[in-house]
C-alpha cells in the first residue's frame, strides 16, 4: 500500500475570554516580541518601536501571545500547518455563530 497523501483540514474556534490583568498580556507579548528572531535592519521601525506599538494594542498583544498550535499537540498523526488568530473586543460577530451561511 502507497503513501497516502495527508486530508488537510480547517478547524474554526471561537473563544471568549476574560481579560482580568491587560498589563500581564501586553508585557507577555513585548517579551515575546524581543526573543524572536528577527532582522530589524530590514524593517521601518526599531525593536523598541515594535515593543511599544504591541504593547499599547491588547487586540494585536493577546493574538501574537495565544498558540494556536497547541489545540493539536497531543493528537498524534494531525499536524499543525499554520494559522490565523485575531481578536475583537464585545460581543461575537454573527459571522462566527453556528448555522451562519453567507460567507460571501
Amino acid at each position: 500500500m502507497g503513501q497516502q497523501e495527508p486530508l488537510i483540514m480547517q478547524i474554526y474556534c471561537r473563544l471568549e475570554v476574560a481579560v482580568n490583568d491587560p498589563d500581564v498580556i501586553a508585557k507577555l507579548a513585548g517579551q515575546q516580541l524581543r526573543e524572536a528572531d528577527i532582522d530589524w535592519s530590514r524593517k521601518e521601525e526599531d525593536l523598541e518601536e515594535a515593543v511599544h506599538q504591541l504593547e499599547s494594542d491588547l487586540q494585536e498583544a493577546l493574538a501574537c501571545v495565544v498558540e494556536q498550535n497547541r489545540m493539536t499537540e497531543h493528537l498524534s498523526g494531525v499536524e499543525p500547518r499554520g494559522g490565523l488568530v485575531f481578536t475583537a473586543f464585545g460581543k461575537p460577530d454573527d459571522r462566527f455563530r453556528p448555522g451562519f451561511t453567507d460567507f460571501l
